[in-house]
């Protein structure tokens, strides 16, 4: 199944603050992400984060790219340093291990 990427609010004003060489990077594991986002392969370092059931983390370091999954769509909700993306992310989405749907992570 591939999905379809897209970001919230939140994601296009933080992607769009990453430096030019992150964003080429992220741009071209994206293409890898929507293939599969919880699966492991070369040339992507993406995993679930802990405490939420549908939300992953892509890692381009130092950077990090946090999304949900909500099938067909993969949602990005933040981009940035390491710090200030686990600290957005908490803010946004509350860690409850709860269902993150494509809705929620848009209205932010």
């Amino acid at each position: 199944m591939r999905y379809r990427l897209t970001f919230a609010p939140t994601a296009d004003r933080s992607f769009g603050r990453l430096p030019a060489w992150a964003k080429r990077k992220f741009d071209r594991t994206f293409d890898l992400l929507v293939e599969d986002p919880t699966g492991v392969r070369s040339g992507l370092d993406a995993h679930q984060r802990i405490g939420y059931r549908n939300v992953g983390t892509l890692r381009i370091p130092p950077f990090r790219g946090d999304y949900a999954i909500d099938p067909p769509d993969i949602v990005g909700v933040v981009f940035g340093a390491r710090e200030s993306v686990y600290a957005q992310l908490h803010a946004l989405l509350p860690t409850d291990r709860r269902h993150v749907s494509r809705e929620r992570a848009a209205r932010r």
